[in-house]
């Protein structure tokens, strides 16, 4: 059985741990935050024997470990990453995979280099719900569209958002980035993006509001935002509407059911856990399935960028990283 070393001990965590635990074919070996008692809170809910740890290098001199599970904020998404492929480990961290395409590439490359598998969640762009609004626009409708998406989530505590760079940007809007990649297929162009924060609400309410376009004249505007009161809620997956010359969907889970119903199967995220933990045991090399999410690690990058300097900017080619 492969062991995990968990780094980041925060909200995120649960879900994992649950889906690792229904799995069953990774141990949690360390858990690993340089929050001790967030680690033993954790430990102690899901019943957990694992050995603590400030760092993966102490983790490492304490337990053996196959893969570490990146869950700390998303700056620092990269450099453990790094680090972690760097030791010869596996690696299935949250999103996103990185803050820029230059240091998504880099993980990438060194995964392939190693050996190693680097997988990414993609929850919501795999969502069965959502793919099958994609195939309905697909088979109805034709390029270009106009596409609309809001996304607002209430948030009572902020968590490491309170002292993140753009949250919304880069913790939410990354989902949606995923999303628009699988309804429109052309290449997209330009990307605008304004970030607000609405701190008279809450010290970690921000609004983000993003316009993408795209190769075919296609056009994507995104609201996305961390509220404190239910009445602007979405559900998490978003409100998204599209309209073409003689055709329009719209797609709107009910956020009071959070999409969870006896019928629909496990969560979208326990789905994607699970594809992560199937490629990790696959026999041959190992896969590098965080390739795939380069595209909207571009638009990420083209975003932040955008809302730094308050002006548009061009998308950056993702190059050809196939095997």
């Amino acid at each position: 059985m492969m062991k995990a070393a968990l780094i980041g001990c925060g909200a995120i965590a649960g879900r994992w741990v649950r889906s690792l635990l229904t799995d069953g074919r990774i141990e949690i070996a360390a858990l690993v935050d340089p929050d001790h008692q967030a680690a033993r809170a954790l430990a102690d809910r899901y019943e957990l024997t694992p050995v603590f740890a400030t760092t993966l290098d102490e983790a490492l001199a304490l337990a053996r470990v196959d893969v570490v599970v990146n869950l700390t904020p998303p700056d620092h998404h990269y450099r453990v990453s790094r680090e972690a492929l760097a030791h010869g480990l596996h690696v299935l961290t949250e999103k996103p995979l990185a803050l820029n395409l230059p240091d998504a590439l880099d993980l990438v490359h060194l995964a392939r280099e190693r050996g190693l598998l680097l997988a990414v969640m993609q929850n919501r762009g795999t969502d069965p719900g959502f793919l099958a609004f994609r195939d309905t626009v697909h088979l109805g409708g034709r390029a270009p569209f106009v596409v609309t998406a809001d996304t607002l989530v209430t948030l009572p505590g902020p968590g490491f958002r309170s002292s993140q760079h753009l949250p919304v940007t880069t913790d939410l809007a990354v989902h949606a980035f995923d999303q628009v990649r699988a309804l429109i297929t052309a290449p997209p162009t330009e990307v605008t993006c304004i970030e607000t924060p609405t701190g008279f609400l809450a010290p970690h309410s921000s609004i983000a509001v993003i316009t993408l376009r795209f190769e075919d004249g296609s056009l994507f505007t995104y609201r996305g935002g961390y509220t404190v009161d239910p009445f602007l809620r979405t559900d998490a997956n978003g409100d998204w509407r599209i309209e073409a010359r003689g055709f329009a969907a719209r797609w709107a889970p009910d956020p009071a059911s959070s999409g969870k119903t006896a019928e629909s199967g496990p969560p979208a995220y326990q789905r994607c856990i699970t594809a992560m933990i199937r490629a990790l045991h696959q026999t041959g090399s190992a896969p590098v399935p965080a390739a795939d999410n380069l595209g909207s690690i571009a638009l990420l990058d083209a975003a932040l960028r955008s809302a730094g300097s308050s002006r548009s900017i061009q998308v950056p080619e993702v190059p050809d990283v196939r095997p």
